[in-house]
């Protein structure tokens, strides 16, 4: 029957399942062929299929037009809606609320889907066949779909947006939420560990030889040897006061291999060191000769961590930069080695969840776009260049001894936390007065430390307080 288009209404319910689309192609097509299939309206003359149809005649002048009467009922319309739009082109959202449509009306024997509670798990029942075939897609996209919006669901927008697929999205929200479940484990685990100070072990004596410490049984690593020529620390013994680079080196590689000795092959060892100018003022590359003469031993160099002083010590020089920078040298023994690179994540400046398209050049200059990714939910990776950490210029001390030396506790905090489990062990051979052994403990982990100068002792028994008031457990005083 034809009725005046002017009589026609547009179900409302049709804007919120399908965006506004472009008609231009099928008002070309209307014109050449003319309306092929009837619209579909309810007694009301509600519009239930041909929404688009509806939009293309208006813009070309009609006044009336053939349609199809059909009783349905009110809370039927959104199924009737979707079941007649079969064969239309549709972006991830509008699959997504035709599914939510479908759900709604053929859930049996378990209830309707709560929208309202995005963390319940939406399962399938015996009409997933029937939802797959009504809106035109397989099982699995439907399932994925679902999977991307309940646990991301702004990736909806960049599929519409084609820039993401189906399934790339969903590969990165598994990605997403692996990486989230992982953390909140850990975090867990962190949990309620005991902090006493009985798990800190103190060896008054000269690491050069850690007979007390078994073979591969530490998890890691921490520490800051005397730099060469810097300090005179009153003890017989002390590394630092050699007469030539070479014999500091000698001295301060016997550490390092008890230290290769004890490490677990899954370990890690940082190494906190500065350079020195020697008396005709010429830099004596202390860090990189250490770095490899510890190679050509067989540890594998992973990084040089370059840590830049807000506050360096001023200097009364006129031919050269002021020095403010020292290393981190992080070093392991085999390529198996615990990096928990997720627990020192730093936040990102911009909020976006899209990380950017990466663009690549080919070796024929051509760009090459690769799919887009997201940004780690934990944070981004942090960089090799540590700016932001106040070293103290104030000298712990004991009595008339003082240290001044002491390197900050948010220097290697990230060390302890991303080389470690809770648990673990962790070895300081340069103990000083026990910073890596405060830290370690702060973050539910054991430590030993080796220290020659006993003096030290009540700095570091002071630092220890804070976790019992049980006595340190003290070796060789």
């Amino acid at each position: 029957m034809q009725i005046p288009i002017n009589q026609l209404k547009p179900c409302p319910i049709n804007s919120e399942i399908y965006r506004d689309s472009d008609v231009g192609d099928l008002m070309n097509s209307i014109q050449e062929v003319g309306l092929l299939q009837p619209i579909v309206v309810t007694p009301d003359n509600t519009i239930v299929s041909g929404h688009r149809r509806f939009k293309s005649i208006q813009s070309l002048g009609w006044t009336e037009v053939e349609v199809e009467v059909k009783e349905v009922e009110e809370d039927s319309i959104p199924l009737y809606i979707v079941l007649f739009n079969q064969s239309r082109n549709k972006v991830a959202s509008e699959l997504i609320r035709e599914i939510m449509v479908l759900m709604d009306s053929q859930w049996i024997g378990q209830g309707k889907w709560n929208r309202g509670k995005s963390d319940q798990m939406i399962t399938f029942g015996n009409w997933r066949d029937k939802v797959s075939k009504d809106i035109g897609i397989s099982q699995t996209k439907i399932q994925k779909l679902l999977y991307i919006y309940q646990n991301q669901p702004e990736l909806i927008e960049y599929i519409d947006d084609d820039r993401m697929t189906i399934h790339s999205a969903w590969l990165e929200t598994k990605r997403q939420m692996n990486t989230i479940s992982l953390s909140e484990h850990r975090s867990n685990r962190n949990q309620n560990f005991p902090l006493l100070s009985k798990d800190f072990t103190l060896y008054l004596k000269s690491s050069e030889s850690m007979d007390e410490v078994s073979d591969q049984s530490i998890d890691l690593i921490v520490t800051s040897p005397p730099y060469w020529k810097k300090r005179n620390y009153g003890v017989d013994g002390q590394i630092g006061l050699e007469t030539s680079p070479e014999d500091y080196l000698i001295n301060l590689l016997k550490v390092f291999d008890e230290c290769q000795r004890v490490l677990k092959d899954s370990g890690s060892m940082f190494i906190v060191i500065g350079d020195t100018f020697n008396s005709n003022g010429s830099l004596q590359n202390i860090p990189q000769r250490l770095s490899i003469e510890l190679t050509d031993r067989g540890w594998l160099s992973r990084n040089w961590l370059v840590w830049h002083k807000t506050n360096p010590k001023p200097e009364s020089v006129k031919t050269r930069w002021n020095t403010s920078c020292e290393f981190v040298l992080f070093f392991t023994k085999s390529q198996n080695y615990y990096f928990d690179i997720d627990s020192i994540r730093v936040p990102y400046k911009n909020k976006s969840i899209y990380s950017g398209s990466p663009r690549h050049h080919n070796l024929n200059h051509s760009l090459q776009i690769h799919q887009e990714t997201l940004v780690n939910p934990l944070g981004k990776l942090p960089h090799d260049f540590l700016d932001d950490i106040i070293e103290t210029s104030v000298s712990q001390e004991s009595g008339d001894l003082k240290h001044g030396a002491t390197f900050p506790e948010k220097l290697i905090e990230p060390l302890i936390k991303v080389g470690s489990m809770v648990g673990d062990t962790v070895l300081d051979p340069f103990c000083g007065t026990g910073t890596t052994g405060k830290v370690s403990l702060s973050n539910g982990r054991k430590s030993i430390g080796y220290e020659i100068n006993p003096s030290f002792k009540e700095i570091i028994k002071q630092k220890m307080i804070d976790f019992s008031t049980d006595e340190l457990s003290l070796t060789g005083s």
